[in-house]
């Protein structure tokens, strides 16, 4: 079995509540306001930018609802062990790449400043999944986060009982210390 990783373990942690939370946003966003979805066409690479208007914005009540259930399922599976927060971390990285070409539906002048404001944010985030995408995880998160306590206190009791040890004779004293 691998170790958790301090790194993979947090991003797990907080990508599983941003998804969970993300599921909320389009539950309720779908339910109460969903014009507000149509502006994401207007920074949309064609051809998607036509379907958009053509197919999402008509149906954008049923697919909110579709789009919250995805969230919650890949923001629940990070949580849980082995292929389940493996088939998450894989949906996420697809979250992301759809977001590049959908982009973030903020208005912008030029191709740069829409690349900086729409899209680059997703490939950070495929940046900082890419870890735990090439690393097993095969523990759940709380799992994980104890495995990662009881090594960190493992390690904390190993350099107080190393310090607390006599020194041979043959050490010289440390700086600060009477002989």
């Amino acid at each position: 079995m691998t170790r958790p990783s301090v790194y993979v373990t947090v991003i797990r942690t907080l990508f599983g509540i941003l998804f969970v939370g993300g599921s909320v946003v389009h539950l309720y966003g779908g339910v109460t306001s969903p014009l507000s979805y149509g502006p994401f066409g207007d920074t949309a690479w064609p051809p998607l930018d036509e379907l958009w208007t053509g197919f999402v914005m008509p149906n954008i009540a049923w697919l909110a609802l579709c789009m919250a259930a995805f969230e919650l399922a890949v923001g629940v599976t990070a949580w849980l062990p082995a292929r389940w927060n493996r088939i998450s971390v894989i949906g996420m990285t697809c979250f992301f790449a759809f977001l590049i070409v959908l982009g973030y539906a903020f208005p912008t002048a030029t191709a740069l400043e829409d690349f900086l404001v729409n899209r680059a944010g997703s490939l950070v985030m495929i940046a900082l999944v890419v870890p735990w995408l090439m690393r097993p995880q095969p523990l759940s998160v709380p799992g994980a986060w104890l495995a990662l306590v009881r090594r960190a206190r493992r390690r904390v009791r190993l350099s107080a009982t190393s310090t607390t040890e006599p020194r041979s004779s043959s050490e010289p004293p440390s700086s600060g210390s009477t002989p």
